[in-house]
């Protein structure tokens, strides 16, 4: 079966890279807050190596994040449809592939956070009884296109059986 697939929005690294850092900069805040309390509160000096430690690792975490692991999942995320299948490719270590049966397609949902709204980005979501599949980072005009498509497909299905 010839599956063409698509990759997501060229937006994906840059909105996931904000993501992280906002997410960084409020866990060393965090720690910046624990660490004036073991100042004032005299707590037990091992407090220190722990916070030290833990803001090494947030560090590292959003470098790799940022360096790596987002520039990569762009890279490696796909998607293709049939008229009888939905096709979701994804992994960077390990590869997943998941085959969704139009006709067992119970609901399409578009969903837009606070900073896919910014760069006018939405996920399609697609229900099924075994579970939800979603296709992240769309541009606004693709993820409509992609849910009226389903949504035709899996009705077209619907009354097939």
């Amino acid at each position: 079966m010839d599956v063409t697939y698509y990759k997501i929005s060229e937006k994906t690294s840059k909105i996931r890279n904000i993501s992280e850092v906002i997410t960084s900069v409020l866990a060393i805040i965090v720690l910046g807050v624990l660490r004036i309390c073991t100042v004032m509160f005299s707590w037990w000096s091992w407090v220190d190596y722990v916070l030290y430690g833990l803001f090494a690792i947030t560090v590292l975490g959003a470098l790799w994040s940022i360096v790596i692991e987002h520039p990569l999942f762009y890279k490696t995320f796909r998607y293709g449809m049939t008229d009888d299948y939905l096709f979701i490719k994804s992994g960077i270590f390990t590869i997943s592939e998941t085959v969704v049966p139009m006709a067992k397609i119970q609901s399409i949902d578009l969903n837009q956070g606070i900073l896919m709204r910014k760069f006018n980005v939405f996920s399609v979501t697609v229900t099924t009884m075994k579970g939800h599949h979603t296709i992240p980072y769309l541009e606004e005009s693709v993820a409509k296109h992609i849910r009226e498509e389903i949504a035709k497909l899996a009705r077209l299905k619907e009354l097939d059986e």
